[in-house]
Formats: structure tokens, C-alpha cells, sequence
């Protein structure tokens, strides 16, 4: 068995004939300190069918592998040197646990100081013509370029006869590409892809280098569109989708949740792997409890593990706000309210055909809820036997009202149209004046606002963001009479993004005291409005009847925009701190 300080890796040795596509593979292990500074690659591949598998020979000994993994052996051998390459299959003894678990956490190293990353797409398939796989690659590197072409300079730079032809390399293109591709839904190639310094792409006996689909990938984003390529949009973009996700991921610019958020939807065959296939993205250290892999605990554990690693560690709330957001019937069983759900929220509302996801992770950071209150990492109470979570905080107030969940006005859909949107706020702003009409406040509650101007202003969170739902700008009046329009029209406005993801997974709340605000859809009268310590939105808590100790305990109902609160003000209301346990 390796120590904790070697791993093992493998010479792949040239053909010893000229029929390389029968020849045997025939390699040897050795092992070598983990602080080696022999020069080795990496291969990122798909395991594939565990039952269909080929004889390779590894140190005189026949040796059974997946068939993909064979394959990918024979195109990359050298036909006169032998190759140094690490591969987890056969550098890891997958018979022996201990090994396993002790070389995962090592993966972080490997993958970072390899030499490159052989990434293996897998063989042609065989209804593929070699030729239009060609011309698929010269489209990327066409597109890498920058260029913009008409039919004609298309046609020649592909090598097509004519342009009819196209649909021969974009079919090929797609076979490459998410989702018929598998090497792209798998998620432990993310971090195999994210992590070395350079790549290149292998399909067969081609092979294109990752900066040059970086670069055509960008172009292709950024550069506007010809009437060449408008009939081929979706396949184009598949590919640039996930190759530019990769290089954010690479760039750690949206911080570390975003590394599950973005993934988590990918496959795995160990479930527990949604978070062990992550772990060589992070520091080492940085998730105490979740570094060591142990395929005993259940999936709860693990998940909720992970999610006070990133609370503690970081000293953010962001894991907690991002994940609570996303229940749905086939949520990862006995999971606390308050976790990170690894396996992801697929049936979340679409809006106009919009899938607003992307608004969880980057509205939490618009606001700072919490003021100068700070995560104390001292403060961070997790009980691993109950599963539940201790922060401080403060309640400010309990909600008097809500109204029904959206739901979808397409029948068989989970899509709501423009004019479905625009009918649940002429609703909502129905209720609210209900509400306030007959409960006249002595004072505002919604600070210099009147109601209807609290009610405009939250249903987009105060926030104008883009298509891709990133901040752009604090909202301003010509925002609101946009959003007004839309509301009497059902037009689609340029502000009806900030409204979607606000009300793709949130619903009109008002307060006990009069505050109003938006709350997760299975926010409930009754719940309770709290500031925890570091958070950037107030969170929704309900009360627990039966408690499991004698410290108050809550169930994690999740983030809310709550108007006149979202920038610290609730902090100058001198309510007593205290710690508070939610499941």
C-alpha cells in the first residue's frame, strides 16, 4: 500500500510493432515520492462500462481495464519512447479502501503539477467520418481566431465541398460536446480539467489544445453572430458553455461555493462523490471535515459536512443561502434545511423559458444585511449526531403574511410565460394593498418608502442585473416604470431579469411590524425574520415545537429580501444576540 507521501506512476511503453491498434498495451508502475520532481502527464478520461473491459499488460501481469480507458492507452503511447502518465485506474489499487482514501486527497497535488492534462474524449464514433471530425476541429481553431466569415470562406476553410456540407462537422462537433459526450456530465473530471497548468484535447487520433477552445469559445460568446452559424447555435454553444465554466471555475473568481453550484449537477456513481470529487479544488485544510473521505457516513453528513466547512473556513453564510433555496420531492433524504444539496435543483421554476438559478448564487453579495456582524468561526456549532447547526444572531420580526407559491401557467411544464409573470404580481401588489389598507401603521415601516413603492422596489430586489444575472446597477426610476410597464403589458423588458430570479424562487412576505419583502416559496406565516452574524440578506427561521435540547431550535427556511433592512439597519435595533440551533 502507498504512505501517505507516494503515489504510483505509470510508464506507458511504445508499440512493439506497427500495428499499433493490436498491439497490447504494455506498461510498468513504479513508485515515486508525492514531492517528485520527474516530469509526468495526467489523464482525464471516463471510466465507462465497468463490465466491458480489454487486457492491457502492466509489469508482466495481464491486467483488465475499461475498454475507454485501453483505447485511450493505444492512441497515446509514443512510437518510440515510453510516456509518463498518472492514471487513477491503475496508479491507485481501486481493490484497496485504505489506498483509496488515503490517495484521493493527494489528487489536489497530482493534478497540479503535472506537466499537462491528456483530456480523453474518447474514439471517433463510428458513424463519424474522420473527415468531418477534421472539420470540426478546424472550426474551432476558425473560431479561436476571431474571425468573421461568409458562407463561401467557411465552406474553403473547412474544406467542405459545399456548404451543405455543414451539417456533417456540426454533427461531428456535437458528438464531441455535452451531453453525448460523456467525459462532459462527469463530475470528477472538473477539477482534472481545472487544475493543471496546460491541456489538450484528445478524440481519437486528433487533438486540439484547451487555450485554443478557451479562445474560440470566448470569440464565439463575445463576437456577434453570422447567418452562417444562427443554425447551428445551440450545438456552439454547448461546447463554449461548459469550456468557459471551466476557465471561471480555473480563475476561482466567483469564490469557492461557486465550485458546487456550478457542478453539482454533473454524475457521479459513489453519491457521496458530488463532494469528494471536489475536494482537490480547495486548499488543503480548508474543509477539515470533509477532507478525509468515508464512504460510511450517509449523504446528509456528508453534505451538511461540506457546508459548515465552507461557513467555518470562508467565515461567509453564502453556502447556507444558496443551497436552502433548492427543495424539491427528490431532495437528498433526512438533509438539514440549512445544506448544501449536492445533487442540485432541477425542478426549479422556469421563467419565460429562463432557468434563473444563476440569480442565487450572485444576488446573495448584492446587499449587506448584516452590517459589521462578522462569522465567528469559534461561534460555528456543529452537532455531527443531530445534523444541526449553531450561529448567532438576532429575530427581528415574524411574517403576518404571504401569498401561494408561483406555479407554471404552461400545462405539463414547469415554465411560467411573460403574461403569467405579470398576472402573479398584479396579484401580489393586490394583496399587499389589501393588507396595508386595512392595517394603518402610525409610522412607515418601510422606511422613506410608502408600501406600493416598497413593493416595486423589492419584487426586483433593488437591483438591475444582466441576462447572465450578474449585477449591473442599484435600481433606478426609469427601472421601475420598466417594470411597471411589463406588469400591465406582459412584454418583455430588460428589468424582467432582476424580476425572474427574484420570483423563480421567491414570494411576497410582509411582516408583523409592517416590513415588507420576499421569501423562499415555502416560507409560512408565522415564520421569523433573523440577521445572523455575517449574512448578507435576513434569513427566514420557523420554530421548532419539539426540541432535542434546551437551546431553541429552528427549522432553516432560507434568504429573504426584506425592504429597509438589507444594508445593516436592523443592527442599530439593539435586540439581544443569541445562539440559535437550526436543522
Amino acid at each position: 500500500m502507498l504512505s501517505k507521501d507516494e503515489i504510483r506512476l505509470l510508464d506507458l511503453l511504445p508499440s512493439s510493432t506497427s500495428d499499433n491498434n493490436n498491439d497490447i498495451v504494455q506498461c510498468r508502475t513504479r513508485i515515486t515520492p508525492l514531492s517528485t520532481d520527474c516530469p509526468y502527464e495526467t489523464l482525464s478520461y471516463v471510466w465507462g462500462d465497468k463490465k466491458d473491459c480489454m487486457e492491457i499488460n502492466v509489469d508482466g501481469n495481464i491486467v483488465a481495464v475499461t475498454s475507454n480507458l485501453a483505447f485511450a492507452l493505444k492512441q497515446l503511447r509514443l512510437p518510440e519512447s515510453t510516456r509518463t502518465i498518472w492514471v487513477d485506474q491503475l496508479c491507485i489499487d481501486q481493490e484497496d479502501e485504505l489506498e483509496k482514501g488515503s490517495q484521493i486527497p493527494l489528487m489536489s497535488h497530482i493534478y497540479s503539477h503535472t506537466s499537462q492534462c491528456l483530456i480523453w474524449l474518447g474514439q471517433i464514433p463510428p458513424n463519424i467520418p474522420l473527415s468531418d471530425a477534421k472539420s470540426a476541429h478546424n472550426f474551432i481553431h476558425l473560431l479561436s481566431e476571431g474571425k468573421q466569415c461568409d458562407a463561401e470562406q467557411l465552406r474553403i476553410a473547412l474544406d467542405l465541398d459545399a456548404e451543405s456540407s455543414m451539417p456533417g462537422p456540426l454533427r461531428a462537433l456535437e458528438s464531441m460536446c455535452n451531453p453525448v459526450n460523456p467525459w462532459w456530465v462527469r463530475l470528477w473530471t472538473v477539477q482534472e480539467a481545472i487544475l493543471p497548468p496546460r491541456a489538450c484535447v484528445v478524440w481519437g487520433e486528433l487533438s486540439i489544445q484547451w487555450e485554443t477552445m478557451l479562445s474560440a469559445s470566448y470569440n464565439f460568446v463575445m463576437q456577434p453572430h453570422s447567418d452562417v452559424l444562427d443554425p447551428h447555435l445551440r450545438v456552439i454553444n454547448e461546447l463554449s458553455t461548459q469550456v468557459i465554466g471551466i476557465q471561471i471555475s480555473k480563475e476561482s473568481s466567483l469564490g469557492p461555493v461557486d465550485f458546487p453550484f456550478r457542478w453539482r449537477s454533473r454524475r457521479v456513481t459513489e453519491p457521496l462523490d458530488k463532494v469528494y470529487g471536489l475536494l482537490g479544488l480547495f486548499p488543503q485544510g480548508k474543509l477539515p471535515r470533509s477532507q478525509a473521505p468515508d464512504y460510511r457516513l450517509s449523504q446528509a453528513q456528508v453534505f451538511a459536512m461540506f457546508t459548515v466547512d465552507l461557513v467555518e473556513s470562508y467565515r461567509d453564510l453564502h453556502a447556507i443561502a444558496v443551497g436552502s433555496t433548492q427543495r424539491w420531492s427528490g431532495s437528498t433524504k433526512d438533509l438539514p434545511g440549512w445544506a448544501l444539496d449536492m445533487h442540485g435543483g432541477e425542478r426549479d421554476l422556469r421563467m419565460d423559458g429562463i432557468h434563473c438559478c444563476w440569480h442565487l448564487m450572485h444576488s446573495y453579495y448584492y446587499y449587506n444585511a448584516g452590517g459589521a456582524t462578522t462569522v465567528d468561526p469559534n461561534r460555528v456549532n456543529y452537532d455531527r449526531d443531530s445534523n444541526t447547526l449553531g450561529l448567532d444572531g438576532f429575530k427581528v420580526d415574524e411574517i403576518a403574511l404571504t401569498v401561494s407559491k408561483p406555479i407554471a401557467d404552461e400545462p405539463d411544464t414547469s415554465n411560467v410565460t411573460c403574461a403569467g409573470a405579470a398576472q402573479i404580481v398584479r396579484e401580489w401588489y393586490k394583496v399587499a394593498e389589501d393588507f396595508y389598507q386595512s392595517h394603518p401603521w402610525q409610522a412607515p415601516q418601510n422606511g422613506p418608502q410608502t408600501w406600493s413603492e416598497a413593493f416595486w422596489t423589492s419584487l426586483i430586489g433593488d437591483n438591475r442585473v444582466s441576462s447572465e444575472f450578474f449585477h449591473e446597477d442599484k435600481a433606478n426610476p426609469g427601472d421601475i416604470e420598466n417594470l411597471k410597464r411589463f406588469v400591465e403589458t406582459g412584454e418583455m423588458q430588460y428589468i424582467c431579469y432582476s424580476l425572474f430570479g427574484n420570483i423563480a424562487y421567491n414570494k411576497l412576505i410582509i411582516t408583523t411590524t409592517g416590513l415588507l419583502g420576499f421569501g423562499p416559496h415555502h416560507s409560512e406565516v408565522g415564520d421569523q425574520v433573523w440577521i445572523l452574524h455575517g449574512g448578507k440578506t435576513p434569513f427566514i427561521l420557523r420554530p421548532v415545537p419539539e426540541k432535542t435540547s434546551s437551546t431553541d431550535e429552528f427549522l432553516f427556511i432560507g434568504p429573504s429580501y426584506v425592504n429597509g433592512i438589507m444594508e445593516g439597519e436592523a443592527t442599530s435595533l439593539d435586540k439581544p444576540v443569541c445562539q440559535v440551533v437550526m436543522r
